[in-house]
């Protein structure tokens, strides 16, 4: 009978890590048979009016916020693309895989792949800066920041309740903005490799996209139906 057990345990841990190499996306399953991508939570209605100003949102109102931004006019249901964040100065690109669960690093040049690392259990969107790489982990509450010199590698995650999503980068004031659709906010933390939480404002419903004027610092936050223009006060001093 001890051989049988054995037999059976082995069979057991073997289907384990097939399911858990399926699941990271390494090549053992196809893409249709990987979970669904993460996308933003459903925002509650609203409670708090959001901060700054709210004007009405048509695509005239959002020309530099990119094609998330574009894409969630009048959808609650955005998924985050696969898209390229700049590192290095361009010398690299990195790209947030949503299905694979994963974030991958390639040269710009040669467009080869040079990294790969598992990025949470729901990664959405991605910004760099530096050395650092920021991602949002929507389904594990949570920020990944990654180091992407000398190699790839997943250094801290920073729990942030409520759904992270979009995430903007002001790489002057060196400040990171992060949206929150499970509750209509808005977070501001610093942008090194050890980031935390400053503060939060309230935000339009369904915040699914968010950027920054580079000039202006002003934060640009797309909503459902609304786009909200928060120019942040000065933080309180400690």
């Amino acid at each position: 009978m001890p051989d049988r057990a054995s037999r059976s345990l082995r069979r057991c841990g073997a289907a384990a890590l097939l399911a858990l190499a399926g699941a990271s996306g390494c090549g053992s399953a196809t893409l249709a048979e990987l979970p669904p991508p993460a996308g933003p939570r459903d925002a509650p209605p609203l409670t708090t009016a959001p901060a700054g100003r709210v004007v009405p949102l048509g695509p005239a109102s959002v020309p530099d916020l990119g094609a998330a931004a574009r894409s969630s006019l009048g959808s609650a249901s955005v998924r985050a693309p696969a898209r390229r964040i700049r590192i290095d100065d361009g010398a690299k690109f990195a790209v947030v895989r949503p299905r694979e669960r994963v974030v991958e690093l390639f040269d710009a040049g040669t467009n080869r792949r040079l990294a790969r690392a598992d990025a949470g259990v729901g990664p959405t969107y991605g910004v760099a800066n530096g050395p650092w790489l920021w991602v949002t982990d929507t389904q594990g509450d949570a920020l990944l920041i990654f180091r992407t010199r000398p190699k790839l590698e997943l250094v801290r995650r920073l729990f942030l309740p409520g759904g992270p999503y979009a995430i903007a980068l002001d790489p002057e004031k060196g400040r990171l903005w992060v949206t929150f659709t499970g509750t209509n906010e808005l977070a501001e933390l610093p942008g090194h490799g050890r980031p935390r939480e400053l503060r939060r404002f309230p935000t339009v419903r369904q915040p699914n996209a968010v950027a920054v004027d580079p000039e202006t610092h002003r934060v640009r936050v797309v909503g459902e139906d609304r786009l909200q223009l928060l120019d942040p006060p000065p933080l309180p001093e400690a």
